[in-house]
């Protein structure tokens, strides 16, 4: 009814009716739309006193199909005063500019993740794949590159162990899964239905599961140990970069760790790996 109607327009006319808890929502939007664009269902539902419900159900009165199509909707009509989605780059902006944003968006999500990632957390994970029969990691979308990296590095520890980022597959793996085996699934948003329909399925074989995922999401219920792994990126706006870089930072974490607890054994594979490899290095000057 509203598609081709500005947001903005629309919460500011008498054309939708709005109750007293939408009211407080358009206030608080049209004050900072840019912000909004940024945050999530429940932080624009705290800061106004409503409900999720309410936030959707005032999405849907605006013409839109819930909460992402409505921040969609609302940074397409405000990027004409040149803000791009990814952000504090403006379509101004030089090379030297970009890499000196960029880099600083990377140093900040690096130095959030260490402190939001829980120690023990990443203690108790690292000794259940150590003593686990296979190790699976989880991924799709923008996070399947992160368990491909998984199984690159865990499979030099000598262990079993395998990265899934086709759904069907995932589920067909998960069926099997049994107490010792561990799953690892890998998701920024922890919104991903199927996703967590798979860790559903792992958890009632009773395998071990680990979410690198935000704490407190939809996935994260379903997992025993969880690696909180979050950035100020919004996932719903566009393609993650920072995100995907801490949770390759928390790979190598608990690549790490692990290492650690297996001990003499790893050390012998890399050894033995490093020496098989060298003669496929090329001495071509």
């Amino acid at each position: 009814m509203h598609a081709h109607t500005s947001l903005l327009q629309l919460m500011q006319s008498n054309t939708v009716r709005l109750s007293k808890s939408d009211r407080k929502l358009s206030a608080i939007i049209l004050a900072d739309p840019a912000s909004v664009i940024h945050q999530s269902i429940a932080l624009l539902a705290s800061t106004a006193e409503v409900s999720e419900p309410t936030v959707n159900r005032f999405c849907h009165k605006l013409g839109c199909d819930g909460y992402p199509d409505f921040k969609l909707r609302l940074a397409q009509e405000i990027s004409s005063n040149g803000q791009l989605f990814v952000e504090n780059l403006r379509q101004g902006d030089d090379s030297s500019m970009v890499i000196q944003k960029i880099m600083s968006s990377i140093q900040g999500s690096i130095q959030s993740l260490a402190n939001s990632i829980n120690p023990e957390a990443l203690d108790q994970a690292a000794e259940v794949i150590a003593r686990c029969k296979t190790v699976n990691f989880f991924g799709m979308g923008a996070s399947s590159s992160v368990a491909l990296d998984a199984q690159h590095k865990f499979f030099r520890f000598g262990m079993p162990v395998s990265s899934h980022t086709d759904f069907i597959n995932q589920r067909m793996m998960c069926s099997m899964l049994d107490a010792s085996d561990v799953a690892v699934f890998i998701s920024y948003t922890g919104r991903t239905d199927a996703m967590i329909v798979n860790a559903e399925i792992a958890r009632e074989r009773g395998a071990s599961l680990i979410g690198i995922t935000s704490s407190g999401s939809f996935l994260s219920a379903q997992c025993d140990i969880i690696l909180n792994a979050v950035t100020a990126e919004d996932t719903d706006l566009f393609t993650p970069m920072t995100s995907r870089i801490i949770h390759l930072a928390v790979i190598d974490m608990l690549a790490t760790s692990v290492a650690l607890k297996l001990g003499t054994s790893v050390e012998e594979n890399i050894k033995s790996i490093k020496k098989n490899l060298a003669s496929t290095r090329t001495d071509r000057g």
